[in-house]
């Protein structure tokens, strides 16, 4: 075996034939070639300084470092260029860099025969360098991983790197200078601001002004005060001027600005992750540290059975037993993978663990007409259970049953439907990755998801239980739970987490929904891939709400009415019996449907309700399942939902109508704004309210009912536009004769319209209109 030090590690070829190793002077040959063109990932005053000060031009552009991160396009603007340009700038990196340059290198970048360049919006992962000589024709390009650092040339760094030269290949050499010309120059600015060259050049000349002859020192040490007030204008100048011009020469889209406004959206997660790596990396740290002998004078590898015996206590070190029992309730497994999809060869794309989980196997199989048939049957024979035993039950209740199994059958695939539904990410929001399912106790929503769980997977254990996750003595019970919600969304599988009894502080507490749901779903959209959907049910208790950030990414049905007590036995009988006939043929035949659907361009994905203007993401699984109905000659039941329903908004709707129609004196109209002022401190325990009301009331009212947006919402004083109030909780508005005594009859006056709209005021209203 070759010993490491006959290891060449620094491979130079010079037009494609190895050569020996070349010292940096002569690759970057002052001799030879009298200027330089690069884009490089990293370059040192010291390299500048030894190599670079012969040169009579040099242009440096300053490349990004490769990001492990897969970041949307705009992100890689917010999260790459930007913010790495903005921290370059707040540590101050170029005044330091400037400051370590000799004097004549100084003298040369302030004269622009020597540039360092930056673009502050935009990834550069580009290497090249391009030398030539002004004098004659003779020209060099330089290609490889190698950055303009002496790491990068010592062959004792342990870090192996390319060099290819090729010389006098003008055809390169032009092509690569055009590049740069042509696609990099534009969206290049000066390393070194303005503001610093404009301090270094005044340090100069009070420098000539206070010598003795008039010459000065030229060499530029800039002081911590003078580098601070530096970075700020930097950072100020990025933020202001570099993205503007950007957007004025359309580099970037306008609303860039909106994704610059969003960045710390799934700030959360991201520092979830760097916690997550600094623990890995001193996991690793600590397993390397402890394989080798403590004490040796020569320390050595320990035995492989001692090594083996700490890599498992590093591992599992980081979990307590009670967080490997809750890792382990999640069992149910589900890969989507459209690349396998092979529609003639009858697979899905979907695949499950064979028996013994050595490897996967396909899921889904087509259903003959009997099959199809009995598969409606059994969903009949579970409507009918419903049918039967819930008080005051009609068929648009009944379509909340209905609506949450083609949920369920359409769940692993929700994150390719995002994908096809959206114009762009905030439209991935109207895909939900969330289905909760607001009952009563005794309405049978626990029965409902073990139903939906035989539908798909024909068993009714895959039920997680959200009180029983951790015990209830686990300090930091609550976040913990919601941790093992998030494992078992994100463990690859598409196949729905099936959570049962959600308690209602989650919804209702920022630092869980949020955490979970939001960031969940703003993952999704902007980076589409397979996480598991939620199914889950929480307890209604005439109260239920949640955040309205929440609300805008879960789809939610609200299944309010109970069981009859006095037929409590025979539905319990009866829907028992049926559960025994219930199996996931049907979901089969229809996972390869659905496969058939996303490989086809033209399904029509962006399918709009007509009334609610709602996107209608299962509309392709109605679709299939009318097919189903007409193939076995059976009629579409009443009960079967036509479009997607908005039981959240309804019953926030319905909240505040019972509000007004009981305290309607509470309800302070103001003439000067045609708004109502509602005093919500009065929803207390004193007034009969619960001590959670005042919140539920205000995350119910939508923003776009109140005066000045947010602001409206905010406060002891709720202010609401009162027309708008009026329409939304389908009352009669009081107060519209009076407003609309005066105004024009005819609907197309402009006076009309400007005194039928409420007046705006405020900061907000100002600002925003």
């Amino acid at each position: 075996m070759a010993k490491s030090s006959s290891i060449n590690k620094i491979h130079i070829a010079f037009d494609g034939q190895d050569t020996p190793p070349l010292k940096i002077h002569q690759l970057f040959d002052p001799r030879k070639f009298n200027q330089l063109l690069a884009v490089t990932g990293n370059v040192t005053a010291d390299f500048i300084n030894q190599y670079l000060s012969k040169f009579l031009k040099v242009e440096i552009a300053i490349s990004q470092n490769e990001t492990d991160h897969q970041y949307s396009s705009n992100e890689m603007v917010t999260k790459v260029a930007l913010a790495n340009s903005l921290l370059a700038a707040a540590n101050k990196k170029p005044a330091k860099l400037f400051s370590a340059l000799s004097s004549q290198n100084q003298s040369n970048v302030l004269d622009s025969l020597f540039k360092i360049e930056v673009a502050p919006t935009q990834v550069i992962h580009s290497r090249f360098y391009l030398l030539s000589n002004s004098d004659n024709d003779d020209c060099r390009v330089i290609l490889g991983s190698v950055n303009l650092d002496e790491h990068s040339f010592d062959k004792q760094h342990n870090q192996y790197e390319e060099v290819l030269v090729f010389d006098n290949d003008r055809m390169l050499f032009n092509n690569l200078a055009d590049h740069f010309k042509k696609d990099l120059q534009p969206v290049l600015r000066s390393f070194f601001s303005t503001n610093l060259l404009k301090a270094a050049q005044q340090q100069i000349e009070e420098s000539k002004k206070d010598s003795e002859d008039g010459t000065g020192s030229a060499l530029v040490i800039l002081d911590n005060e003078q580098t601070d007030r530096i970075a700020e204008q930097d950072v100020t100048d990025i933020i202001k001027h570099d993205v503007q011009q950007d957007i004025d020469h359309d580099i970037l889209p306008e609303m860039i600005t909106k994704a610059m406004r969003d960045v710390t959206t799934n700030r959360t997660q991201d520092k979830e992750n760097i916690a997550r790596a600094v623990k890995q990396h001193d996991t690793i740290y600590n397993l390397q540290k402890e394989s080798v002998s403590p004490r040796a004078a020569k320390p050595k590898l320990k035995t492989r059975e001692k090594i083996a015996k700490e890599v498992h206590e590093a591992l599992v070190s980081g979990m307590s037993p009670q967080q490997r029992d809750a890792e382990k309730k999640y069992t149910t497994f589900l890969y989507d993978r459209p690349m396998e999809r092979n529609l003639a060869n009858h697979a899905s794309g979907l695949f499950v663990p064979n028996d013994t989980g050595t490897h996967p196997i396909p899921f889904g199989k087509i259903a003959t007409i009997s099959q199809i048939r009995d598969g409606l049957k059994s969903i009949a024979a579970v409507m009918k259970g419903y049918q039967q035993y819930v008080v005051d039950y009609d068929d648009n209740y009944g379509k909340r049953f209905y609506e949450a199994i083609l949920y369920a059958f359409t769940a692993p695939f929700l994150w390719e439907i995002r994908s096809k539904a959206s114009l762009n990410p905030e439209d991935g929001n109207d895909v939900p990755n969330f289905l909760i399912l607001g009952a009563t106790a005794g309405s049978g929503k626990s029965t409902l998801l073990r139903i939906i769980n035989q539908l798909t997977w024909n068993t009714d254990r895959s039920l997680i239980d959200f009180g029983t996750i951790y015990p209830s003595q686990t300090p930091q019970k609550k976040a913990k739970t919601v941790e093992a919600m998030e494992h078992y969304m994100s463990l690859g599988s598409s196949y729905p987490v099936l959570m049962d009894e959600i308690e209602p502080y989650f919804f209702q507490q920022d630092q869980y929904s949020r955490h979970l749901v939001v960031d969940t779903m703003n993952e999704l959209v902007n980076h589409p891939h397979a996480i598991a959907p939620l199914i889950g049910t929480t307890n209604y208790d005439s109260g239920f709400t949640m955040l309205r950030e929440t609300a805008r990414r879960t789809y939610y049905l609200q299944i309010d009415k109970v069981i009859d007590e006095s037929q409590k036995g025979d539905a319990n009988k009866y829907i028992y019996n049926v559960r025994q006939t219930l199996n996931n043929t049907l979901f089969k035949d229809f996972v390869m449907r659905m496969a058939e659907l996303l490989e086809d361009d033209e399904t029509p994905w962006r399918s709009f309700n007509q009334e609610s203007g709602r996107l209608d993401f299962l509309a392709m699984t109605r679709q299939i399942f009318k097919h189903y109905y007409e193939m076995v000659d059976m009629d579409v039941p009443s009960y079967f939902p036509e479009t997607v329903v908005d039981d959240f908004k309804e019953s926030s709707r319905n909240r505040w109508a019972k509000l007004y129609l009981t305290q309607s004196d509470d309800f302070k109209y103001r003439s000067s704004d045609q708004s109502l002022l509602f005093d919500i401190s009065k929803l207390n325990t004193f007034n009969g309210f619960t001590a959670d009301s005042i919140e539920k009331y205000r995350n119910a009212l939508p923003i776009e009912l109140c005066v000045d947006g947010i602001n409206g919402k905010r406060g002891k004083f709720v202010e609401i536009k009162a027309a708008e109030f009026f329409r939304w909780i389908g009352e009669h508005n009081p107060y519209e004769e009076a407003t609309d005594t005066n105004a024009p009859q005819d609907s197309n006056n402009d006076a009309s319209e400007k005194k039928a709209r409420p007046k705006k005021k405020g900061f907000w209203a100002r600002l925003f209109g």
